[in-house]
């Protein structure tokens, strides 16, 4: 009886032992991993998938974390991660990788997927260094993370800009992959076995993930002038001497700057967007906010006959065909102008079956603001709500708060006030998931959504910043006029309810309202990095007052007639 009490103590100890540190692995792991060590959960994690192996020295499994990491071992470790290990090998020939051997086998996977290519002189080097460069266009590739440099995703790893694999290093930035070394990538230099261990991870499980450091979105597009002593001034496709030319300034130009990277301006070209350098420019002026509460822009309606029925569609662009069916390719019956009311007797996806003047057609339901005549003005609306970032994506972040988490808490509050009035409100996200900025408009032209409304949070280097803006696009929503309608009631309500510094309505090009035409807008609620903001944004009381406000906009906007 003895031994068995005995060797049930000895098996509890045992038990809490092994449970200790919190994250528990499959296997025993390495000596020279210890729990303190910033790799230690990822290098465990990818060990346990049979990814990557240690060292047996003397009986001791050892991972040797400072080792340089060769392109041999990298070219297997991808392949197992991807879980193509199990691919046909190809035949290729390589003069320094002997054919049949296990060496072989995974080299010729990795270079016919892409991860790698081998020499001009057909040699792969499998014993040479990998250098951090290498590692990220194969990583990249492996898991499908490359980023084309855009205003919404620019590059921010300062030494990658005009780099062959600048796309890809991009990817992984805004997976959670890398952030760099004091905003650089240091592609020339080698890998060692932890830092490869701490890249697949993060490639591999959002788990591990960094949170990415989002561009400043906080100010406004602004004029600047072209200052040269009379010569031309290069547009560049890129933010670089590198990049191709594709456009000329005269001395004394004035363009609209879009955009920062380090000293390079995006600015609007005529059918496009280009960089010049900034040293070669003076600003021109830029739109200061007003702070008076202002009341939102309306088109001038003509007088027209009266018009009955439980719903009007109200005509918001200056011209709009009235069809015979609905579909583009049916014969136009009437046309419709700005501010022209219409019945509406029935809604069937994009198309609105209507009456005018004792004649009945059907339009597009996008360039129509719908009312109801009876009820509460928000019932049957179809509104969209975007919650910003999500997921590997945590946006803005000040002590362990994170943007996802706060813009996730006000849309729900704000989705329960809307269906409390009898709206068809949809979230594009409902749980900490991540969806990129072309999935956010699609999804609410898939669902025929009739007004969009993004809630995000503001972030500056200057903890002064502080306040509420609200943003429409006039660029290319062809109901840009809607947009800042609905945006000057949202912004007035957060302004007055939750006592905001008043930043004002402001016109620019952000990818989900620019890429919208519908009412869209953008909500910047206030700024995490500014001490009093940030208590409003983590206060409930406030979050709940900032939810009330986009839900009264709303209201107002759908009362106005």
């Amino acid at each position: 009886m003895k031994t068995i009490k005995w060797a049930a103590v000895v098996m509890m100890i045992f038990t809490l032992v092994s449970m200790v540190p919190g994250q528990s692995f499959a296997k025993t792991q390495f000596t020279d991993v210890t729990t303190d060590k910033e790799y230690y959960e990822q290098v465990n994690y990818i060990a346990d998938l049979d990814i990557i192996k240690g060292y047996l020295e003397n009986g001791v499994s050892k991972f040797k974390p400072g080792n340089n990491l060769t392109r041999a071992q990298a070219a297997k470790m991808l392949v197992i991660a991807a879980k193509k290990q199990n691919i046909p090998a190809p035949s290729l020939q390589f003069k320094d990788v002997k054919p049949g051997t296990e060496q072989y086998e995974y080299i010729s996977r990795a270079v016919s997927l892409g991860y790698f290519k081998a020499g001009s002189n057909g040699s792969f080097k499998p014993n040479e260094n990998l250098k951090r460069g290498e590692m990220g266009n194969a990583l990249a590739v492996a898991f499908n993370l490359s980023e084309k440099i855009s205003t919404e995703k620019p590059m921010m790893l300062t030494d990658m800009k005009s780099h062959q694999y600048a796309e890809r290093i991009n990817g992984l930035y805004y997976a959670g992959v890398t952030k760099g070394d004091a905003g650089k990538f240091l592609p020339n230099d080698f890998l060692t076995r932890s830092q490869f261990s701490l890249f697949l991870a993060r490639a591999m499980n959002d788990k591990y993930a960094l949170p990415v450091k989002l561009p400043d979105q906080t100010s406004s597009t602004y004029f600047a002038r072209v200052a040269t002593s009379g010569e031309t001034l290069n547009v560049r496709s890129l933010p670089s001497v590198n990049g191709n030319i594709v456009a000329q300034l005269n001395n004394k130009d004035i363009v609209e700057v879009v955009g920062k990277t380090g000293d390079w301006l995006l600015i609007l070209l005529d059918d496009g967007e280009g960089y010049i350098n900034g040293k070669y420019t003076v600003e021109a002026g830029t739109e200061t906010p007003d702070d008076n509460v202002v009341t939102p822009e309306k088109p001038t309606i003509p007088e027209e006959p009266s018009v009955t029925g439980d719903l009007i569609g109200k005509v918001t662009v200056k011209s709009l065909n009235m069809r015979q069916a609905a579909g583009t390719s049916s014969p136009v019956i009437a046309a419709l102008t700005l501010g022209q009311k219409v019945e509406v007797l029935s809604l069937d996806g994009n198309w609105a079956k209507i009456r005018v003047n004792s004649k009945t057609g059907f339009v597009s339901k996008t360039y129509l603001k719908l009312l109801n005549q009876k009820g509460n003005p928000l019932a049957n609306r179809i509104i969209i709500l975007d919650p910003g970032h999500g997921a590997h994506d945590p946006g803005a972040s000040k002590n362990s708060v994170s943007e996802k988490t706060i813009t996730l808490k006000v849309g729900k509050l704000v989705e329960a006030k809307l269906k409390k009035a009898g709206a068809k409100v949809i979230m594009t996200r409902s749980n900490d998931t991540f969806l990129s900025l072309e999935q956010r408009t699609e999804f609410a032209k898939k669902n025929f959504a009739e007004t969009f409304v993004s809630i995000h949070v503001n972030s500056a280097a200057a903890t002064s910043a502080k306040g509420t803006e609200t943003y429409f696009d006039s660029s290319s929503n062809a109901n840009s006029v809607e947009s800042k309608s609905l945006a000057t009631y949202i912004q007035n309500n957060i302004v007055k309810r939750a006592n905001m510094v008043n930043r004002g309505v402001k016109d620019n090009r952000f990818y989900v309202i620019k890429n919208n035409n519908i009412a869209a807008v953008l909500v910047e609620l206030a700024f995490i990095s500014n001490a009093d903001d940030f208590k409003k944004l983590t206060s409930d009381a406030y979050l709940e007052i900032y939810a009330e406000s986009i839900y009264q906009g709303l209201v107002q906007y759908y009362s106005a007639q």
